[in-house]
C-alpha cells in the first residue's frame, strides 16, 4: 500500500498560518490568543494579487474561532508590515 502523505502546513517564525478566503489566521490554536489578518484590499501585479489594505486583530481564542474577544487592532499597508507587527504583538499577549 502506498504510504500516506502528510499535509505540510506553511509556517511563519514556528507557529501556522491557516488562510480561509481573505482571512489568515496565525498562531497555535492551542493558545488563548491568536492573530487575525483580513486582507481589505488588494491589487494585481505582473499576474499575481497583492494586498495593499490589511487589518491586524489580536483576538481570545478560548471560545469559536474567529469569534473572540478583540484586544488590539490596526492596519498595514502590506501583508509582510502586518505579519510583522502582529506576531510582535501576540508573542506579548501570550508573554502576560
Amino acid at each position: 500500500m502506498a504510504a500516506a502523505k502528510k499535509k505540510k502546513i506553511l509556517t511563519y517564525k514556528g507557529k501556522p498560518l491557516i488562510r480561509c478566503g481573505d482571512r489568515i489566521y496565525y498562531g497555535n490554536l492551542e493558545d488563548k490568543y491568536i492573530l487575525a489578518l483580513d486582507i481589505k484590499e488588494s491589487k494585481d501585479v505582473n499576474g499575481s494579487r497583492k494586498s495593499t489594505k490589511v487589518k491586524i486583530q489580536v483576538m481570545d481564542n478560548t471560545g469559536e474561532l474567529g469569534k473572540g474577544q478583540v484586544f488590539r487592532t490596526a492596519e498595514r499597508d502590506n501583508l509582510y508590515k502586518a505579519i510583522d507587527i502582529g506576531e510582535w504583538w501576540l508573542q506579548d499577549a501570550l508573554s502576560m
